[in-house]
């Protein structure tokens, strides 16, 4: 049985004075807003070809590449240093990464237009409301669909697809199709695996 995603999440910082205070440091909300900036300038007018660009740039604020995945110019990544790219894995465009925690996305993963990878949220039941995070895990050839929402500390497994608009708030079981909200399995994904297309997983 999968660790559930509320056992992934952790608080920021253990004694958040109230909910108006920054539970980051300085050195972090500076690196923050300084990559901002710097990717509003330099990258998010870049027109596709020029991906390999937005790649040197992600890697300068440290984020974790493996190969050549694809990032598109309008797409919004919170902290870079809190991001691993692997081979061919595709955010698209408008898609944002609130990686308050970390977040994997692995190999020949794609993340659709206008998907919400949500790594943060608040505990509700604590008047100082302390920032809660966890981390992202999007399995080798998983499919997220347009507008979905991962909350924090979810996996998505290997080759699963998370429907336009659903809501993942557990873990995606290996090659299932979750949809709705709250999400839900409802089948098993066909997967091509051979160019001829007469192998898959059903």
């Amino acid at each position: 049985m999968s660790t559930r995603p509320k056992d992934r999440l952790h608080r920021k910082q253990k004694d958040q004075a109230s909910a108006y205070a920054s539970p980051w440091s300085f050195r972090e909300r500076l690196g923050v807003a300084f990559f901002a900036i710097v990717w509003t300038v330099t990258c998010r007018w870049t027109p596709n070809p020029l991906n390999r660009w937005r790649l040197l740039v992600l890697r300068l604020f440290g984020c974790r590449i493996q190969g050549r995945p694809y990032v598109a110019a309008t797409c919004r990544i919170r902290v870079p240093w809190q991001l691993e790219l692997h081979d061919r894995a595709c955010l698209g465009p408008d898609s944002e990464v609130y990686n308050l925690g970390e977040c994997i996305l692995r190999a020949r993963c794609t993340i659709a237009q206008g998907t919400y990878l949500c790594g943060g949220s608040h505990d509700l039941s604590v008047s100082a409301l302390p920032l809660i995070v966890g981390p992202i895990d999007v399995g080798e050839d998983a499919f997220i669909g347009a507008r979905a929402f991962i909350m924090p500390g979810v996996t998505v497994g290997e080759g699963a697809v998370i429907g336009a608009a659903a809501v993942a708030v557990r873990d995606a079981k290996p090659w299932t199709v979750t949809v709705g909200n709250p999400g839900r399995e409802i089948a098993m994904r066909k997967f091509d695996r051979s160019p001829s297309g007469t192998d898959s997983v059903d």
